[in-house]
């Protein structure tokens, strides 16, 4: 009895091997890793811009409060008055305070007439806190006041100067860093969003002494 063979396949023909998979599958997953580490290297990066900037805005937002207020520093209710008077016009509000670290003590007439004439900023416990009394005594460097700066950032420096002892530029220095920042980046410090300081130079009134 004949046998008949089945005619063989053409080598071109055959599958893969079992080894030639294992190379392939190897591979594509060497492939699949390095765009995926690439793709959260994207999304980190766009991260930590995204945080940079939020933090130069709230920093600028606070500073901005800060050289709003300053300002006003010795102003009087109505300086229009004491023009051509003569002499040495009286300033009830001139003193002005940054001899204590972090704080800085001021007033001016408010225009309303209100009783709270007398000012503070001081750095509390990562907030600038701006205070408001009706007297001196009642604006100390610790008494209570309003916080300026939102929770999502954390005042760790704040400065004032008085260059020559002119009182009418107050130099401010204000550090600040996120106070909630994302895991990743205590894992891996390149990523992290450092503090930022910025400084401003604020000119005040000279009204009277």
């Amino acid at each position: 009895m004949l046998m008949h063979r089945a005619p063989s396949l053409p080598r071109h023909a055959r599958g893969f091997s079992l080894v030639e998979m294992m190379v392939a599958l190897v591979l594509g997953l060497l492939v699949v890793a390095a765009v995926l580490a690439f793709i959260f290297s994207l999304i980190r990066a766009n991260s930590e811009t995204v945080l940079s900037m939020r933090l130069n805005q709230e920093m600028r937002a606070t500073m901005s409060l800060i050289a709003a207020d300053i300002r006003r520093a010795r102003s009087l209710s109505d300086p229009i008055a004491a023009v051509g008077q003569g002499g040495v016009v009286t300033n009830p509000y001139s003193n002005i305070d940054v001899s204590t670290a972090n704080c800085m003590r001021y007033s001016y007439s408010e225009s309303t007439g209100g009783a709270t004439n007398y000012r503070a900023l001081r750095l509390d416990n990562g907030k600038v806190v701006l205070v408001r009394a009706a007297t001196a005594a009642g604006a100390a460097c610790t008494s209570a006041g309003t916080p300026l700066n939102t929770d999502g950032v954390v005042i760790t420096g704040l400065s004032f100067s008085n260059p020559g002892g002119n009182a009418r530029r107050i130099d401010v220095v204000l550090t600040g860093r996120l106070k909630n920042p994302p895991s990743y980046m205590s894992k891996n410090p390149s990523m992290a969003v450092s503090a930022k300081t910025i400084r401003q130079t604020v000119s005040i009134r000279s009204n009277g002494t």
